[in-house]
């Protein structure tokens, strides 16, 4: 009873917090908090220490409340901004240099595998498939968001890079469209910070994705695996993450987060995992590596 009360003002407080954001209530600084994220262990650490102590209750109310407290001072009063290796940038007037509103790569015949590192805060992504001509695709119909494609890579070993500069203290919705190409296999990494990103890689290949992202809202949907061992690591912090596969794709779920309500289907434990059935005797298979606190998770089939 006592775990499920320190649960419970977790969410409620981060609740109260992003429903206020999203009114334009308050300008809540998400990123300047996640550093502080082993917070969260320490409320936990606290749960096993005082729940079978007399007046527990109280004891864990005031130590959680009170560590809430703290990073909602932190959340309104830090100037921080989002910054993945300086990626991220809110502008000033040169930052928007090299910068424009829509930006594209061309496919390359005979290109088998790509990578792609993406930069955003404060957006919404929607993930698309591009004609075969091009490798990638990014607009945005807001004039608020700028785009820098970089490649670091050969013509068929693609090494991308999509960076973006959004203006400072906008309060307008930023929209990013990004279109990938279904024909090479994808070695994808987002970077991502109160920011949404909705994506159908059902036709997609993908080798390997990790997503960084902290006040987030993530929505993936997958095909069957391509690879002996495709891999998803998504490393969160206050952030709701949904991912749907196949029925029949074979996956494994390692996970390692605290206050975070979950729902699996069709999976069962195994040596402190969750898998499928025909995990171990499938050719093709997902692994799917989840790291972070105060999340909610849900992995359907479909």
């Amino acid at each position: 009873m006592k775990g499920k009360i320190s649960t419970g003002i977790w969410f409620i407080f981060f609740g109260i917090i992003a429903l206020l954001h999203n009114f334009d209530v308050i300008n809540f600084n998400f990123w300047a908090i996640l550093p502080y994220w082993p917070l969260l262990i320490i409320a936990l650490g606290a749960n096993l220490i005082f729940q079978q102590r007399p007046n527990g209750v109280l004891i864990l109310s005031v130590i959680n409340i009170a560590l809430c407290i703290f990073l909602g001072y932190k959340g309104l009063t830090s100037t921080e901004r989002f910054n993945f290796g300086s990626k991220v940038t809110y502008d000033n007037t040169t930052d928007t240099i090299g910068t424009s509103t829509s930006v594209t790569s061309a496919y390359i015949q005979g290109t088998e595998k790509a990578t792609l590192e993406f930069n955003v805060g404060a957006s919404a992504i929607v993930l698309d498939t591009t004609d075969s001509s091009l490798l990638i695709e990014a607009s945005s119909p807001n004039k608020n968001i700028g785009l820098k494609l970089i490649n670091d890579g050969d013509s068929l070993t693609p090494q991308l890079e999509l960076n973006t500069v959004i203006k400072q203290n906008s309060k307008g919705n930023n929209k990013i469209n990004l279109a990938l190409n279904t024909l090479p296999l994808w070695d994808l990494s987002v970077n991502m910070g109160a920011a949404s990103f909705t994506g159908d890689f059902s036709r997609h290949k993908v080798d390997k994705m990790e997503i960084n992202a902290g006040a987030a809202s993530i929505n993936l949907t997958f095909g069957m695996p391509q690879v002996e061992t495709s891999v998803i690591e998504i490393n969160t912090a206050a952030s709701s993450c949904k991912i749907s596969i196949p029925k029949d794709a074979a996956c494994r779920l390692e996970m390692e987060s605290i206050l975070t309500s979950k729902k699996f289907d069709g999976f069962h434990a195994k040596e402190n995992a969750q898998q499928t059935d025909n995990y171990n005797t499938a050719e093709k298979k997902y692994l799917i590596k989840i790291t972070g606190a105060a999340n909610s998770l849900n992995i359907s089939r479909y």
